[in-house]
């Protein structure tokens, strides 16, 4: 029982790993315990702050921890290429091109969900997304392209009307304005008939506040407008209908990766693993999923927990003490997290945040999300370290009235796994 494998190195990996470590940490140190964390990338993004990275306010790579100094012997820089849940072992093709198998008695899924880009006919070609930390990059790259074109009209549209879309558009339309570039209208496509539905009933002063901080920047919301495609240079919607778009950006909806071995687990109709209320995978000893990927109910309604940070880092928090507890033959006990809250960024400096269901718009608002994110980020000193620039980023704009630009993001980002990986700035043709 003292052999661990966390797979993904996003929020629920890193909290699970955490929560190993402070049951067991003597054992691991000792060598009777061996735990792995295995991931494709060398870092660990923070969506977070996707907002400040689109409106210009941080580069990407602030939003980047390399996971190899937090673990050290513990992190595998890998490429999962199958599981054998009968042989207890797991295969993966490691940074340097090594073919290994590993032995597991316990097992986690951590590997979170990515963009539909499969489910939406277009996107991949035609499209843009925010999760994975590249695509990011492209983009930012491709806005900087935009932004220097001489064209009379420019139009930049983006897909969801949750809390991700009205983000992004906020941010985009802000990013815009500060560098004067006037003729780019920006577009926001939901498919409600309103902004952030799943606030409302419950939390619709905030809602309402972020719609009308939307029409305030004179971004374009179409309402009740399903997508069936992205083209070239439009979005054409489910009734035939089209809208021009340069730029599309899709902030709505996920899918969940499969891994060969693993088709025979239990998965809800939207592809999740089913989990017991341990986070243990049902009919599965010792193969656990937390964040993203797993089904989770919540421990008072009984409904599928939201799929974002908060809820992965707790789940991997139980998951983590209940590996432990199994190693240590010990009963594991069930997940009981019940909520916190949730924040969206806005233009200037402001926001929406619901805290313990009290409701907070404008400055309060961003100054409540900057701290809890910051506080959540795998390194509290980086996470503290972008509350510092952000708050003077905006002290001097409120002083002289004029934006204070982030740092520019053209230097490659290297050094994040002692130079294993570089990622460059790419616009896509």
């Amino acid at each position: 029982m003292g052999r661990v494998i966390i797979l993904g190195g996003g929020y629920a990996g890193l909290h699970a790993f955490a929560g190993l470590r402070a049951r067991l940490g003597r054992q691991m140190d000792d060598g009777e315990i061996e735990v792995t964390l295995i991931s494709r990338d060398p870092y660990h993004t923070y969506h977070g702050w996707t907002g400040e990275v689109l409106s210009g306010r941080l580069a990407v790579e602030r939003t980047l921890t390399p996971i190899a100094p937090m673990l050290h012997e513990h992190f595998l820089q890998a490429e999962v290429s199958g599981v054998d849940l009968v042989g207890r072992v797991v295969r993966v093709r490691t940074a340097e091109g090594e073919n290994r198998v590993l032995a597991f008695d316990q097992l986690l899924f951590a590997t979170g969900s990515k963009d539909p880009f499969d489910r939406l006919p277009g996107l991949a070609e035609h499209g843009w997304c925010v999760k994975d930390s590249r695509d990011m990059q492209k983009l930012v790259g491709r806005l900087e392209a935009l932004e220097t074109q001489p064209a009379a009209v420019c139009s930049v549209a983006i897909i969801g009307g949750g809390m991700a879309g009205v983000e992004t558009a906020s941010a985009l339309a802000l990013r815009f304005r500060e560098r004067g570039v006037t003729q780019i209208a920006v577009h926001l496509v939901a498919s409600g008939d309103c902004l952030l539905g799943g606030l409302r009933p419950d939390f619709t002063s905030i809602a309402q506040h972020a719609t009308a901080v939307l029409e305030g920047q004179g971004i374009q919301v179409h309402y009740g407008r399903r997508v069936a495609r992205i083209a070239e240079e439009r979005i054409v919607f489910a009734d035939g209908t089209s809208l021009l778009s340069d730029l599309t950006v899709a902030a709505a909806g996920i899918v969940f990766d499969g891994l060969p071995g693993a088709d025979a687990l239990p998965r809800s109709q939207t592809g999740q693993l089913r989990v017991d209320s341990n986070l243990q995978v049902f009919g599965q000893p010792g193969i656990w999923a937390a964040g993203d990927i797993a089904a989770v109910r919540h421990p008072a309604t009984g409904e599928p927990c939201p799929t974002n940070a908060l809820w992965a880092m707790k789940q991997g928090d139980c998951v983590g003490r209940n590996m432990a507890r199994a190693i240590e033959g010990k009963p594991a006990r069930g997940f009981g997290f019940k909520g916190l809250g949730q924040a969206a960024g806005l233009a200037g400096g402001g926001g929406i945040s619901e805290l313990f269901r009290l409701q907070f718009t404008g400055r309060p608002a961003w100054l409540l999300r900057i701290l809890f994110f910051a506080w959540f980020m795998p390194s509290r000193a980086k996470g503290f370290g972008i509350v510092r620039d952000l708050l003077a980023q905006w002290a001097a704009s409120a002083l002289l009235r004029r934006p204070v630009p982030a740092r520019p993001i053209s230097a490659q980002i290297g050094n994040l796994a002692s130079g294993s990986l570089s990622l460059e700035r790419v616009t896509r043709p």
